[in-house]
């Protein structure tokens, strides 16, 4: 019997305003731009390497055009790799890319464990007891 489960896939966006949102990311990469674009409400995207896992996608022009500083993308890029700048504009955050080159999703674990470094930069909260 064919394997006719479908893995859901997703990519998160996080805003200049602090608001995220994960959304799903299609199989089929004929719609990949068009999300890429729309997201990142940009004219002129770049993908922007975080680890072989993970790309962030930003505008390209996001600071010549005076886009508000991203400061939640740029904290995120910072948890992988060391920050060389600050990223402008709204972001996308996508898996790798597979052996042909497509933007591949993240996996459900990988998103949740996203969005957790996104909400508490990185810091395990301190666990709260009662007295």
């Amino acid at each position: 019997m064919p394997n006719t489960r479908t893995t859901t896939s997703f990519a998160l966006l996080i805003r200049t305003d602090g608001q995220f949102r994960l959304l799903d990311w299609p199989a089929d990469d004929n719609d990949h731009l068009k999300i890429l674009y729309a997201a990142c409400d940009a004219d002129h995207i770049d993908a922007v390497q975080i680890t072989e896992r993970l790309t962030m996608w930003v505008d390209d022009e996001g600071m010549l055009n005076n886009a508000p500083p991203n400061l939640g993308a740029t904290r995120l890029y910072a948890l992988h790799r060391p920050p060389h700048q600050a990223y402008y504009g709204h972001a996308l955050f996508t898996g790798g890319a597979d052996a042909e080159g497509n933007t591949l999703g993240l996996t459900q674990d990988e998103a949740g464990h996203l969005v957790e470094q996104y909400l508490t930069g990185g810091r395990i909260p301190a666990q709260r007891t009662r007295r």
